[in-house]
């Protein structure tokens, strides 16, 4: 199995689908791999609502930092894992810390794999594409309003391109139709709208 799984919202009833895909039955001594955008900083609330959900689904829980500066270590960890579940968050500072940890290429490797489901909801979705350019869009009814700040002002918004197209979370189709009709004029790549209930789900052909 090697499948790709996409989301806006890590709460709601639609979490129930959602769970089915990111711990699927076909997928033997499930290990799981969280990475929060932040690290250890990371709200630990949010570490125990994966790792709740990962024992109810049989499966064991590592915590991967993309803050530490043991590479080697948190590489490690990842490469234990089929299962890795990129959290949401400012979508510019997890690509810098991702770039930073050198963990981006470990996510790539590890979408190289034979067996494994890769997961992203929100910032973790859009990292996976060819660019992160859409999180600098308008987002809702206000047109200043930015679906993330370039806190860390990154200029290089290649994403680890692992999927073919873009996609734009949290849309809302009374008021971000014209946002994306926007921002399609202005992008090469497809996009795909993913509302706070909708995933999409890439099962990909093994050679």
């Amino acid at each position: 199995m090697k499948r790709i799984l996409l989301f806006s919202q890590p709460v709601g009833p639609h979490m129930d689908k959602v769970a089915k895909f990111l711990f699927p039955k076909e997928l033997e001594n499930k290990i799981m791999a969280y990475m929060p955008i932040n690290g250890h900083q990371s709200k630990q609330e949010y570490t125990k609502y994966w790792q709740e959900l990962a024992e109810k689904n049989y499966t064991r829980f590592l915590f991967i930092d993309n803050l530490s500066s043991n590479y080697s270590s948190e590489k490690e960890k990842l490469y234990q894992a089929n299962i890795l579940l990129i959290s949401g968050g400012n979508t510019f500072e997890l690509l810098h810390n991702l770039r930073k940890s050198k963990l981006d290429q470990a996510i790539k490797d590890f979408s190289k794999r034979d067996e494994y489901v890769l997961a992203g909801f929100s910032a973790g979705a859009i990292v996976l594409s060819p660019t992160i350019a859409v999180a600098s869009q308008p987002a809702g009814d206000d047109p200043d309003g930015l679906m993330d700040e370039n806190l860390v002002g990154l200029t290089d918004l290649t994403g680890l391109n692992i999927i073919s197209f873009e996609v734009f979370p949290h849309f809302n189709p009374e008021k971000d139709e014209q946002n994306l009709k926007n921002y399609q004029t202005i992008s090469s790549n497809a996009i795909k709208p993913i509302t706070d209930e909708g995933h999409i789900v890439l099962d990909l052909e093994q050679h």
